[in-house]
């Protein structure tokens, strides 16, 4: 299968192994879902759904990652997968994309995709809290100088210091996992108003009930609680990306807290002799050979890069968002 033309990062989607496995789910539900609808027979089911299978199982097979989809929008990288599942199961494209379209299915695989890396990123955020929670615990009583506008002030402990540390930092992650939420909306099998494909009745109900099976996630369709407007809950999920701004803004939020900390730990634990000395960090990097007491401030310089690509990140996110044009939203793909 020959390469499209690339994008300037020169990365495709299938460099994204969450991706193509969300792909491979949302490819047995919607085979599922045909069969169920009498769109398509059982012994083409039982094809698509062996590649599916060996798809989710591997996502980062080399087989997979050779064919490139450098498309922005996603209907070349959509036109791809059709094409290798056409080709290995001897079906026609079209059946294999039967009900589907490039929008619907790519925006319910970012959905997925995204949802899923929240949770492991989440992983990461709930260990920093607990540490700093224990940190609280464990300092309670151990006084150090408080300082207001970097000069002297009341004492405080140190376990009040971790412990607004922590409480910051727990305020943003909550807001995370609310945001985490708007990505359980799928459109799969939803027609897209510029394309003539229509899905037939019953498919959307049953592909996203399947998929729901699949993932183990609460996957439901567009759906609103105002019945004045239920009507526009599909077209909204097409045209509308604001989950992406939620999501960057909490982001934000918890980038901006963990730099704050990296900055602190700077001042605390500046010296060893001529600075303010107060904590010692661990030493995870060599300091310097001319200087044998002094430790690098590794991690929190860390924590001040991430900050820093977020906050990239963050713009991208809002430009996107605000270019939107008419009834079709743009694609968000590169901000995963």
């Amino acid at each position: 299968m020959s390469n499209l033309t690339p994008s300037f990062t020169r990365r495709s989607l299938f460099d994204f192994p969450q991706l193509l496995k969300a792909y491979g789910e949302i490819k047995k539900a919607s085979a599922i879902a045909n069969l169920k609808i009498g769109e398509i027979d059982e012994a083409s089911v039982e094809k698509i759904i062996s590649l599916c299978d060996e798809l989710i199982c591997c996502p980062s097979k080399p087989e997979f990652r050779q064919i490139k989809a450098w498309a922005v929008d996603g209907l070349s990288f959509n036109e791809a997968v059709n094409a290798y599942f056409a080709e290995k199961s001897g079906l026609s494209a079209d059946l294999v994309n039967n009900c589907q379209s490039a929008e619907d299915v790519l925006n319910t695989a970012q959905n997925i995709a995204i949802f899923r890396q929240i949770n492991d990123s989440k992983k990461g955020i709930e260990f920093l809290l607990q540490t700093l929670r224990d940190k609280a615990v464990e300092f309670e009583d151990m006084l150090h100088v408080g300082r207001q506008h970097m000069q002297e002030a009341l004492p405080v402990t140190w376990g009040a210091v971790f412990g607004a540390m922590y409480l910051r930092l727990r305020r943003s992650y909550e807001e995370l996992k609310r945001a985490q939420q708007g990505f359980l909306t799928v459109n799969l099998g939803v027609t897209p108003i510029d394309q003539f494909t229509v899905s037939k009745p019953g498919f959307a109900s049953n592909a996203v009930n399947e998929l729901r099976k699949i993932t183990g996630l609460d996957l439901h369709g567009p759906e609103t609680s105002d019945e004045v407007v239920a009507s526009s809950a599909a077209l909204e999920v097409l045209e509308g990306n604001d989950r992406y701004v939620y999501l960057i803004s909490c982001l934000r939020a918890i980038a901006l807290n963990m730099a704050r900390i990296g900055n602190d730990l700077y001042l605390y634990s500046s010296g060893p002799r001529c600075g303010i000395g107060e904590l010692s960090l661990p030493a995870i990097a060599p300091g310097s050979t001319i200087m044998p007491g002094k430790i690098n401030p590794s991690m929190p310089e860390l924590m001040l890069q991430i900050f820093h690509q977020t906050m990239g990140t963050d713009q991208f996110v809002m430009f996107s968002a605000i270019e939107e044009d008419i009834d079709l939203g743009a694609s968000l793909s590169n901000a995963y």
